[in-house]
């Protein structure tokens, strides 16, 4: 979750940057949307993970019962 933090605000600090430098706008943007798609690859992970593990866990409480 601390990466997706950080690449969150990575794209923030892109955002900004491209609003004071006109000229390498699109440039900056583009740096920004990279940063918010690993954001959101990290937090996909995150939850996959954790729902493998209480999938995990549900099993192996229905065999014990």
């Amino acid at each position: 979750m601390k990466n997706a933090l950080h690449y969150r605000a990575l794209a923030s600090l892109y955002r900004q940057q491209a609003a004071y430098n006109p000229s390498k706008k699109w440039h900056l943007l583009g740096q920004a949307e990279r940063w918010e798609h690993l954001a959101a690859q990290e937090l996909a992970s995150h939850f996959e993970e954790c729902n493998a593990g209480q999938s995990n866990a549900k099993a192996i409480s229905e065999l014990a019962a």
